[in-house]
């Protein structure tokens, strides 16, 4: 059974300019449909605005669809700060991007990683210390770090502190959104290396949301590319990263430092306005593949004829008016 599943999700917003401006729909998530399984890691990745975050905001419960179901266990998710849903958050945590914002300055490391044991009655003050004694050696900080400030660590450890609070009440899910984006490349293939152990120790399934392909192919055993709110391509990391199917999700790999996309064309330009999306593909004004299909019809995400991957492409697909320039 999967740990998470979202099915067909969708969240829409209102957003209005100034005073007196008229409220207009903008769609940051779009029938996406993504599983977790126990014990493993979902990489999601896109551009800033493709609808990643929000994404695992309505893996946590933390918001609701306008459309679609998400489950946790084979449950349905509870409606945010109901009893069921504050119980459950101690089986699914947030591992976030700003680990000195998430962290209160005026409390000692000790008592930041005690709270979650605090607030859902996990032991007794002995208990909670011997946790938080063992869970400061789990992610690589000394005993003596317990008594320090959040100012007075580096970011790479008040990130290892971020994940000791959330390791604390034993979650099977953590949600990690951009969790080593803020930090120097040395200190993130520490925390990436640290994330991985951990699962495997804990069998702990992650969903892990970042715009760095390196990261998320070190770390992932499945990868769903986003743009513009809805899953573009989905598969196994070294393929989709070796071979990808999409355009987009070709351009992102032809961007990749010293990767090896010196053959495919860049990605020019930005993504459309969420507001006034593109008919058809949301892609297609971006794209050097395009067809006038492309312009008319929304791709549905499918396999792929020949290797199964699921990809939302008429061209990929093999379904458009071959010849027909968009």
């Amino acid at each position: 059974m999967s740990l998470l599943t979202l099915d067909h999700v969708s969240r829409i917003y209102a957003m209005r300019r100034g005073w007196l401006g008229r409220a207009s729909a903008v769609q940051a998530v779009e029938a996406v449909s993504l599983t977790v399984q126990p014990g493993r890691t979902l990489g999601v990745v896109g551009e800033s605005g493709c609808g990643k975050s929000t994404t695992g905001r309505l893996a946590l419960g933390l918001e609701v669809p306008d459309a679609g179901t998400v489950q946790f266990a084979g449950q349905a998710m509870p409606p945010p700060n109901s009893a069921a849903w504050r119980t459950l958050r101690a089986r699914m945590q947030l591992v976030p991007q700003d680990p000195l914002g998430a962290l209160d300055r005026r409390l000692s490391v000790a008592r930041q990683i005690a709270e979650p044991l605090t607030i859902h009655g996990i032991g007794d003050a002995g208990e909670r210390a011997d946790r938080v004694a063992m869970l400061l050696q789990d992610v690589g900080l000394r005993a003596d770090q317990a008594a320090r400030y959040p100012h007075a660590l580096s970011g790479g450890q008040r990130q290892r502190v971020v994940l000791a609070r959330a390791l604390a009440t034993g979650p099977d899910l953590l949600v990690c959104d951009e969790p080593v984006s803020a930090l120097d490349v040395s200190i993130q293939a520490q925390i990436v290396n640290l994330l991985v152990d951990l699962q495997a120790q804990r069998q702990i399934g992650m969903l892990f949301i970042s715009h760095d392909l390196r990261v998320i192919r070190q770390i992932s055993h499945d990868v769903a590319v986003m743009y513009l709110g809805r899953v573009i391509e989905r598969g196994d990391p070294d393929a989709v990263f070796a071979d990808p199917a999409h355009p987009y999700a070709q351009a992102l790999v032809a961007a990749i430092p010293g990767g090896r996309g010196g053959r495919r064309a860049v990605l020019q330009g930005d993504p459309p306005n969420p507001a006034d999306r593109p008919t058809g593909c949301a892609f297609h004004p971006r794209c050097p593949a395009a067809v006038s299909r492309c312009r008319a019809e929304v791709p549905v995400l499918k396999p792929r004829p020949g290797d199964g991957r699921l990809v939302a492409c008429h061209v990929a697909q093999g379904e458009s008016e071959l010849g027909l320039a968009a």
